[in-house]
C-alpha cells in the first residue's frame, strides 16, 4: 500500500513538471529556435577554414652537455618534460617572430589583408570605441619618458599584429604515447595553411639548432677574451718572479737553504762542545779554588794530584814528615836537625802551594777561554738563525709569486684546452628534431562542420530550452496554484477567478453581464466555499482584503455580494476603503453620503444605504465623504456600534478594505468581521508579499476563511485544465451532446 502511494506521488510530481514545461513552452521554443537558427545561419555563412598538419619527431639529447669537468655524465631529460618544453618553445612569440622575419610575412599580401580585416572588424571597432570612451572618462597618466639602456640589443622591429595572427592560427598537439608533435595551422587558404605549417616546422628546427649551438659559440667568444686576459697575467707573473729573484740575489732557494741549514747545524754542534768544555773548565777552576788556601785538601782534587810536579813535592813532603817524626823521637824541637827538617818541610809546602796556584791560574785561563768561545758561538748561531728566518720569509714571498705564476699558467692552459673544445662543439649542427611528415595542401575544410554543428545545436537547444523553461518557472516566485496557497499560508483555497477576455475587461460585474460565463461560475464557487467554511454557521460579516493594491479585492467583493444576493439573502456591501472609493463606480451609485458619514453620525445611515437597481436583496454603503483620519474612524466605538446594528438588519455583510501591506485599516476591520478573505492576483503577487499579509492578519487573531486567486490565466495546458470545459458545457454544441 505504501509503495502504491509513493507511485501516485511520483506520478503527480511528473505531471507537475510536465505542466510547468507546457506553461513555459514559449520560453523553451524561443531558446530552441534561437540556438538552432543562429548556429545554422553561422554554419552556412561562416568562411571555411582549412587545417594543414606537419609532424615532427623529438629525440632525447644523447650528446653530453658542455662542461669544464672531466668525465662529466650525460644528462638525460624526462620525455614528458622534454615534450612540454618543446611545446612551449613552439608556442613562444620568439619563434613566431623568427617565422615572420624568415618568411617575410610582414610583406605578404595575404597576411596584410587579414591584418586589415581584423582591425576593421566589428569587435575591434567596438573595443576601440569602449577604450576611447573609458579614456575620456578616466584619463590615463602620461607614459614615462623612454630610457635607452645601453646593454639591451636593438632587434629588428617586426609587425606584432602578424605575429599575433600566427600564434592564434597555430596549435601544437602532442601525440599520446609517442615523441611526435603535430603542428596544426588554420587558414582560409589551404595553400597558406600547408606552407605555414611546413615553414614553422623548418624554422623550429633551425631555432633548435641555434639554441643548441649558441651556448658553445658564446662560450668560445668568452673563452677567447679570457685567454687573452690570462696570457697577459701569465707574462706579468713570470716577469715579476724573475724580477724578484734578481732583486733578492737568489739563484736557487733550495741550494741556499741547504747551505745555511748545514752551517746552522754545525754551529749547534760546536756550541754544544764549547758548552761542555766551559763546564769542565769551570768545575776544575772551582775545585782548585776551593782548596787553594788549604794545603791539606789539595790531595782531594784529582787534577792537582795528577800534576807530576805536585806529585813529586807531595812525595818529598811525606818523606820530610817521616824524617821529622823519626828525629822527634831522638831529638828535641830545638835540635838543629829538627829545625832543618822543619825548614825543609815549610819550603816544600810553599812550593806545593805555589804549584797549585799555577794550576789555578791555568784553570782560570782555560775557563775564561771556554766561556768566551761559548759566547762567540752563541752570537754566531743567533746570526745564523736570523739568516735562516730571513731566508724563510724570502722563500714564502717567492713561493707566493711563483705559485701565482704557476696558477696563471695552469689556468691559461685549461682555458686554451676548453677553447679548442668549444670551437669544435660550435661547429656541430646535429639536431635531435626531425620532420617525419610534411604538411600537404588540405582538400576539405575542418570548419564549419555543418552537420555536427546543427546536431549539437538541436541537442543544446532542446535541453537548454527545457532547462530555461524550468529555470524561469523556478525563478517565478508568484502564487499561481492552490498548492502554493497551502504551502505558503496553510489556508483553505476558496477558488480562483480566471482572467477576463479583452472584451470583458471593461466591466466589473461579469456575474450580471454573463451569468453563464466561467468567471460568474467561479464567483458562485467561491460563494459556496465561504458558506461551507464553517460547520456550525456561515460567517455573517466578511472582510475582503489583499496584500498589495490592484489585486481585485473590490471586484471580488462586488461579485460575491451579487452572488449571495442571488441566493435570496439580504446582502449589504460596504466600501471600507476610505482612502480610495471604488464601489460606487462599480454600481454607478451616488457617493455623497457613505460609510464615513454614517460612522460620524448614525442618523446618516438611512441615506448611506442605497439599493442597487435590477439586483434584488443587494444594498451598498459607499465610501462617502473623504475622511482625514480613516484608521481612527474605522477603529472607533461608533464603527463597532454601527456594525453591531447592521448585523440585525442584513443576512450577509461584505466589507471591502485597503491593502494590508500599505495601510492598517484591514487589520482594524478584521476584528469586526466573522471571517476574512485574502485576494491574491495569481501569477503576479510575490510569495513574500502574500506571506507577510497572512502573518499581519495572524497577529490580530483574525479568522481566515481562505484565499481566492484572482485574474488567473487559464489555458487547456494549465493546472486549471477543467475550466475550458465550462464554456463548452454551456455552448450549443455542448448541449447537443
Amino acid at each position: 500500500m505504501q509503495t502504491q502511494d509513493q507511485d501516485i506521488d511520483q506520478d503527480i510530481d511528473l505531471r507537475d513538471y510536465w505542466r510547468a514545461l507546457l506553461k513555459r513552452r514559449h520560453v523553451a521554443m524561443t531558446f530552441f529556435i534561437a540556438v538552432v537558427g543562429i548556429v545554422t545561419v553561422h554554419s552556412f555563412i561562416a568562411t571555411p577554414v582549412y587545417q594543414a598538419t606537419a609532424q615532427i619527431l623529438l629525440e632525447s639529447d644523447k650528446n653530453p652537455t658542455m662542461t669544464f669537468v672531466e668525465g662529466a655524465a650525460v644528462i638525460t631529460k624526462d620525455p614528458i618534460e622534454l615534450i612540454n618544453t618543446q611545446m612551449e618553445i613552439l608556442n613562444s612569440r620568439a619563434l613566431a617572430d623568427r617565422v615572420v622575419k624568415k618568411m617575410q610575412l610582414d610583406k605578404n599580401p595575404y597576411f596584410l589583408e587579414k591584418k586589415e580585416k581584423i582591425k576593421n572588424s566589428l569587435f575591434s571597432s567596438v573595443s576601440h570605441i569602449m577604450k576611447d570612451t573609458a579614456t575620456g572618462l578616466f584619463p590615463t597618466k602620461s607614459p614615462p619618458p623612454s630610457i635607452q639602456i645601453p646593454f639591451v640589443k636593438k632587434e629588428q622591429q617586426l609587425d606584432q599584429d602578424i605575429t599575433d595572427i600566427i600564434l592564434k592560427s597555430m596549435k601544437v598537439i602532442a601525440v599520446r604515447k609517442s615523441s611526435i608533435l603535430k603542428i596544426n595551422y588554420l587558414s582560409e587558404n589551404p595553400t597558406v595553411a600547408a606552407g605555414m605549417a611546413n615553414g614553422i616546422a623548418n624554422e623550429y628546427i633551425e631555432h633548435n639548432l641555434d639554441m643548441r649551438v649558441r651556448p658553445y659559440r658564446d662560450a668560445a667568444e668568452w673563452l677567447s677574451t679570457k685567454i687573452l686576459e690570462s696570457k697577459s697575467r701569465v707574462e706579468a707573473s713570470e716577469k715579476e718572479l724573475q724580477q724578484y729573484k734578481e732583486n733578492k740575489g737568489i739563484v736557487s732557494f733550495e741550494l741556499k737553504e741547504n747551505v745555511i741549514t748545514q752551517k746552522l747545524r754545525e754551529l749547534v754542534s760546536q756550541l754544544v762542545q764549547s758548552e761542555n768544555k766551559r763546564q769542565e773548565a769551570e768545575i776544575r777552576y772551582n775545585q782548585i779554588k776551593s782548596v787553594i788556601d788549604n794545603p791539606e785538601l789539595l790531595a782531594t782534587v784529582p787534577d792537582i794530584m795528577n800534576n807530576l810536579v805536585i806529585q813529586g813535592l807531595r812525595n818529598e813532603e811525606l818523606k820530610i814528615k817521616k824524617d821529622i817524626s823519626e828525629l822527634s823521637q831522638k831529638y828535641g824541637p830545638r835540635h838543629p836537625q829538627m829545625i832543618k827538617a822543619k825548614s825543609e818541610l815549610e819550603s816544600v809546602q810553599k812550593n806545593l802551594i805555589a804549584e797549585a796556584r799555577k794550576m789555578l791560574n791555568a784553570a782560570k785561563t782555560e775557563y775564561e777561554i771556554a766561556k768566551s768561545r761559548e759566547a762567540s758561538l752563541k752570537m754566531t748561531m743567533e746570526e745564523q738563525k736570523q739568516e735562516v728566518l730571513d731566508l724563510s720569509k724570502k722563500a714564502i714571498e717567492f713561493n707566493v709569486v711563483a705559485g701565482e705564476a704557476e696558477s696563471n699558467k695552469q689556468f691559461y692552459e685549461l682555458l686554451l684546452k676548453r677553447m679548442q673544445e668549444a670551437s669544435l662543439s660550435s661547429g656541430m649542427t646535429i639536431s635531435n628534431i626531425q620532420i617525419v611528415d610534411s604538411a600537404t595542401v588540405p582538400k576539405h575544410p575542418i570548419k564549419p562542420r555543418r552537420g555536427r554543428n546543427i546536431l549539437l545545436a538541436l541537442i543544446i537547444g532542446l535541453f537548454g530550452g527545457i532547462s530555461m523553461a524550468f529555470f524561469v518557472e523556478f525563478m517565478d516566485d508568484t502564487v499561481k496554484t492552490p498548492e502554493d496557497v497551502n504551502k505558503i499560508l496553510g489556508l483553505p483555497f476558496l477558488g480562483f477567478v480566471p482572467s477576463a477576455d479583452k472584451e470583458d475587461k471593461e466591466g466589473h460585474l461579469p456575474i450580471i453581464r454573463d451569468p453563464k460565463s466561467g468567471i460568474a461560475e467561479s464567483y458562485r464557487t467561491i460563494r459556496t466555499g465561504i458558506m461551507l467554511s464553517s460547520a456550525e454557521k456561515a460567517p455573517q460579516i466578511i472582510l475582503v482584503t489583499s496584500s498589495t493594491p490592484s489585486e481585485g479585492k473590490t471586484s471580488t467583493a462586488s461579485n460575491l455580494a451579487v452572488a449571495m444576493a442571488h441566493m435570496g439573502e439580504k446582502v449589504l456591501l460596504i466600501d471600507g476603503d476610505l482612502r480610495r472609493h471604488n464601489i460606487h463606480k462599480v454600481f454607478n451609485l451616488d457617493n455623497s453620503v457613505g460609510i464615513s458619514d454614517a460612522i460620524v453620525n448614525h442618523d446618516n445611515l438611512s441615506s448611506a444605504v442605497k439599493s442597487v437597481p435590477d439586483i434584488q436583496n443587494l444594498y451598498v454603503i459607499t465610501g462617502g465623504t473623504e475622511a482625514p483620519n480613516p484608521l481612527e474612524l474605522l477603529g472607533s466605538n461608533r464603527m463597532k456600534e454601527l456594525i453591531a446594528g447592521l448585523r440585525q438588519s442584513y443576512d450577509r455583510i461584505i466589507i471591502d478594505s485597503p491593502p494590508l501591506m500599505i495601510f492598517s485599516d484591514a487589520l482594524v476591520l478584521s476584528s469586526l468581521a466573522d471571517g476574512t478573505i485574502l485576494i491574491v492576483w495569481g501569477g503576479k503577487t510575490g510569495r513574500d508579499m502574500v506571506r507577510n499579509g497572512g502573518q499581519s492578519l495572524a497577529t490580530t487573531n483574525a479568522k481566515m476563511l481562505g484565499v481566492v486567486l484572482n485574474n488567473v490565466k487559464v489555458t487547456k495546458r494549465s493546472s486549471y485544465y477543467y475550466y475550458p470545459y465550462h464554456n463548452y458545457y454551456y455552448s450549443k454544441k455542448g448541449t447537443q451532446k
